[in-house]
């Protein structure tokens, strides 16, 4: 069971469709085994559905229902190919489907169609064999999303944030100043957090890290890296 989950404020805007793709497939990660945060989401949704109820309705121009459905045909049109046999949402779906169906069990339902393979065979990459990254291909204009794997027993150099980096720990655990953090815990690190995350001495942590800025190491041999993260 978690000890650490999302604040509130991020579960009514998961709730409410609000997030970004990234932020959104983290947080999806944590409810996936989270009893605690999933109710608060039921709660959340419900709350969103009294609120239309008992909002005044607004008023529409007489022919927006049939503009909505004449925008949906011509859609629905253009995705059938030139063979008149296949639509390109049936193609989708059956590429998607097999995702799933090849997807490793181990990992969160949410990542299954982005994550090829178990944590322990993705290329990673990264200065040295004790931390390394791996880029997950949901990043957008606001967060950049990845995998961050520390080394049994090894630590992060000393750094701050210059923004907010939500990490959601997928595999392994690992400790700062502030704790100890393990599966499923989701903590937030903000330009006011001062610290060195090592992994516990028997297992590689894995962490699925979502941030709005790059790392800043403060360390004497952190800050010659500086130039080079992103």
């Amino acid at each position: 069971m978690a000890n650490y989950h999302p604040a509130d404020e991020l579960l009514m805007q998961f709730a409410a469709g609000q997030l970004t793709n990234a932020l959104g497939i983290q947080t999806a990660c944590h409810l996936e085994s989270c009893k605690i945060c999933q109710q608060k989401v039921h709660l959340y949704e419900q709350l969103g559905g009294d609120l239309i109820d008992i909002s005044t309705p607004a008023e529409i121009a007489p022919d927006a229902k049939s503009k909505l459905l004449n925008n949906l045909h011509k859609h629905q049109e253009s995705a059938v190919d030139l063979t008149g046999n296949h639509t390109v949402k049936s193609e989708l779906e059956t590429l998607y489907t097999e995702q799933l169906a090849n997807a490793n069990q181990r990992v969160p339902r949410p990542l299954r169609r982005f994550v090829p393979d178990y944590y322990d065979n993705l290329p990673w990459a990264g200065f040295s064999k004790s931390i390394q990254s791996y880029d997950l291909p949901f990043s957008d204009d606001q967060y950049t999303a990845r995998f961050y794997k520390i080394a049994a027993g090894k630590e992060l150099p000393q750094h701050t944030h210059k923004g907010n980096e939500f990490t959601l720990v997928m595999s392994g655990s690992f400790s700062d100043l502030s704790g100890d953090y393990h599966p499923g815990d989701f903590v937030l690190a903000d330009d006011s957090t001062h610290h060195q995350p090592k992994a516990h001495d028997k297992e590689d942590c894995i962490c699925f890290a979502v941030m709005d800025a790059p790392l800043k190491m403060t360390g004497f041999f952190g800050r010659m890296l500086n130039p080079f993260i992103k």
